[in-house]
């Protein structure tokens, strides 16, 4: 794999404008926003000034610019927002970040922030090598490698180790922190303007996107990842700076992306560390969660998350159990301790795995239906790998209208719950080619069935846009590939939800935000 602060200018563009890059949340096959951010960068390449000719300045003046998918987090009344950022100002962000002096200052800044080894982060994006391993699979495997087996590690050489995050960690960003990280805070303010210098641009745009507001970035790209990580690195930095200061130094940190792991040999190191880190976070309008904070002295076990501790106990190298409906209920047992806990996708490949090899279910498919809707309102996390199961479920169903039957239960089910677009998404993928006329609410199911002649005037707000070829040729490249779409079968493919072999070592905990 290559970390993108090893990239060259040229490389980290075409990363970035990757489709992976851009929508990093999972979503069927078919969809590709590739073909319409490379024909909108193309575009804004042509033009004189940039995405200043298509009425750029007054995109903060309208809602809604972005796509917000609106993800339950838990079933009840918490939600995480999902941004697909508009591809005119996406592309014109990360046309700014690659010109070839902004890159390299970019990561000469990301040297600066490394410099002290005894604070390692473990979260900056990365491209795969292998063609047969996502980005996002190297991301996973970096978790596990790079945090958790580190961490194990440390065990040897520390006493203590001291687990954080902060809280709320993207929609708290303040924008005008990306110029202080960039640029240092007393050159920063120094030089005003939304042109002055890369942070400031960077500011700019990200309040052009979201109707003029300096809190919170949008969630969902590696690119906003990667932002999030020069506010972090600069963290990062300021507290090497100040535990020099104070003289401590037997200490080791790991952070990957919003979540600390401190080890220290004296409870007294990780609690003024903490004090330390609390203090410049605030300064940057972030603040630690003190729900998800710990101390420990067993560092091997606390190098694992609890919900992992207890899956690996539960059920080992295996979930089988006698049938697959019991299975299934190990697994809702576990969910109801551990909500929304990563170890489900793990466990739920598995179960995919076994009923991928039957040729025949002796069981009733309606209440494995019904435990498998249970899994998704209460896990939202888990609706591409719930979805998965499911498919290989219905195909022990012979009759279609009974399929879709019990497809329309599962929508009625969540009918009272908001933030179910990502839902409707993937069982649109199961009933697609049983009857492709099904509704759903979600807009982009809309667009996969041929609702919307025009459909990105559906998803982005391009009012703003003032070059109207560009709004009506460019912006409307299709991101639904048609042969994928045609090519999908009813039974969801493992490769396609499935980020490792079901029998991986490779866990992601990864951050909650």
């Amino acid at each position: 794999m290559t970390l993108v602060t090893e990239m060259t200018a040229e490389d980290a563009r075409s990363f970035f404008l990757k489709h992976n890059s851009y929508c990093s949340f999972p979503l069927p096959i078919y969809f590709d926003f590739a073909p319409l951010l490379q024909a909108v960068s193309d575009a804004l390449e042509e033009k004189q000034n940039g995405i200043n000719d298509i009425g750029y300045k007054k995109a903060c003046n309208y809602e809604n610019v972005n796509y917000t998918l609106q993800t339950n987090k838990d079933g009840h009344y918490s939600w995480r927002p999902f941004d697909l950022i508009h591809p005119a100002i996406y592309t014109h962000l990360v046309h700014k970040i690659t010109e070839e002096d902004e890159w390299d200052l970019l990561v000469a800044r990301f040297d600066e922030f490394q410099i002290n080894d005894k604070i390692v982060c473990a979260s900056l994006p990365k491209e795969s090598e292998d063609d047969d391993i996502s980005d996002t699979a190297e991301t996973v495997s970096g978790w596990w490698r790079d945090v958790e087996q580190e961490s194990i590690n440390k065990s040897l050489q520390f006493k203590y180790l001291f687990i954080t995050d902060i809280a709320n960690f993207y929609p708290s960003i303040y924008t005008h922190s990306i110029p202080w990280a960039i640029h240092t805070k007393e050159e920063a303010k120094e030089v005003r303007g939304d042109n002055a210098n890369l942070g400031n641009r960077i500011d700019h745009t990200l309040r052009q996107m979201r109707w003029g507001q300096t809190n919170g970035i949008p969630q969902g790209s590696a690119l906003m990842d990667f932002i999030a990580e020069i506010v972090l690195g600069y963290a990062d930095d300021l507290l090497g700076e100040k535990l020099e200061e104070e003289g401590i130094d037997d200490y080791h940190i790991i952070r990957y992306r919003d979540d600390y792991r401190i080890f220290t040999n004296s409870k007294d190191d990780a609690e003024a560390i903490a004090r330390h880190l609390t203090i410049i976070l605030q300064k940057l309008g972030l603040q630690l969660n003190a729900s998800k904070t710990s101390l420990s002295e067993d560092i091997v076990l606390s190098s694992m998350k609890p919900d992992k501790r207890e899956a690996l106990m539960l059920f080992g190298k295996s979930v089988n159990a006698t049938t697959i409906q019991k299975t299934l209920l190990k697994l809702v047992i576990f969910s109801r301790k551990y909500k929304n806990s990563g170890q489900l996708e793990r466990y739920l490949a598995k179960i995919n795995k076994r009923l991928d090899r039957m040729n025949k279910l002796k069981e009733d498919v309606r209440p494995i239906v019904s435990i498998i809707a249970d899994i998704m309102v209460n896990n939202p996390r888990t609706f591409s790998s719930c979805a998965l199961v499911l498919s290989n479920v219905l195909k022990f169903v012979e009759d279609d209208n009974e399929k879709l039957e019990l497809l329309e239960q599962i929508k009625s089910k969540f009918e009272p719950i908001l933030g179910t677009g990502i839902l409707d998404i993937w069982l649109q993928r199961i009933s697609y080619h049983i009857d492709s006329d099904i509704e759903y609410e979600e807009t982009l199911c809309s667009i996969v069935s041929g609702a919307h002649k025009k459909p990105h005037m559906h998803v982005w707000n391009s009012e703003w846009i003032t070059d109207n070829n560009f709004k009506n040729r460019v912006m409307a490249t299709a991101f639904i590939d048609a042969e994928s779409l045609d090519d999908c079968e009813p039974v969801i493919p493992e490769d396609e939800v499935v980020l490792f072999p079901y029998d991986s070592d490779f866990d992601y905990e990864g951050d909650d935000e």
